[in-house]
């Protein structure tokens, strides 16, 4: 079990530092942080649902007709969706309507936008597929070009869209000024039924981020196992 507690941190640790890299430069100082306590279990907000999202809800960076974000097994096969704005797809050409329905699974590079099983595995991959002004399909499968395309983070469905595919469990922000304080779940669960172990372990994480994506601050605040598998699901 210790294994895979360690194994499962180092690749939530690894996913960060490789989807960051070109946010370094805006690491937090120790005092600085300090100001940004941890959040409890219900505090701050809950992100938005994107189910019911409009265009009007974000502030784009770019220039788009329409767009929506298409989720897909490990195979590329599609599973589910979120469309924002069906007024704005129903305003399309029958050209750009059928552009946007055959646009192609692009599987992420890293750990971003990708969802998992309990045990780790990956289950499959988030793609967000727009129209431009220019009646063109565009894909997006990193964090670095979904920042891109949301310019500033300011948006509690800019926040969520940016969220997507968290595998953490459960999540929890408050945003203050231009900074949001995320507190999510890692949940752990054992692969040794019977074996006397823990049936989960409860990793709390702590996230500082700017309204620009950077990751100021990554960290664990505190860890506890638990033997009931119905208390393990209320985590998720």
């Amino acid at each position: 079990m210790k294994i895979v507690k360690i194994m499962l941190l180092a690749v939530l640790i690894l996913g960060v530092q490789v989807e960051n890299s070109q946010c370094r430069s805006h690491t937090m100082g120790k005092k600085q942080w300090q100001q940004y306590k941890p959040l409890k279990a219900n505090e701050g907000r809950k992100p938005a649902s994107l189910k019911s999202a409009k265009l009007s809800d974000v502030h784009l960076a770019k220039a788009v007709k329409y767009f929506d974000i298409k989720q897909y097994n490990i195979y590329g096969e599609y599973v589910a969706g979120w469309s924002f704005d069906m007024a704005a797809y129903n305003k399309l050409s029958s050209k750009d309507k059928k552009q946007i329905r055959s646009a192609r699974a692009k599987k992420p590079k890293h750990s971003f936008w990708k969802y998992s099983f309990n045990d780790g595995a990956v289950a499959g991959f988030y793609n967000l597929h727009y129209i431009d002004s220019h009646s063109k399909v565009q894909t997006i499968n990193s964090r670095k070009d979904l920042l891109s395309f949301l310019g500033t983070v300011d948006t509690p469905a800019e926040l969520s869209m940016l969220l997507l595919g968290d595998v953490y469990g459960k999540i929890r922000y408050r945003k203050m000024g231009t900074i949001y304080n995320l507190r999510s779940n890692v949940l752990s669960f054992s692969d040794c039924d019977g074996c006397g172990e823990p049936a989960c372990t409860l990793f709390v994480r702590q996230r500082i981020m700017n309204n620009r994506g950077a990751i100021l601050l990554d960290r664990q605040v505190s860890e506890k196992s638990f033997k009931s598998e119905k208390k393990c699901r209320s985590f998720k």
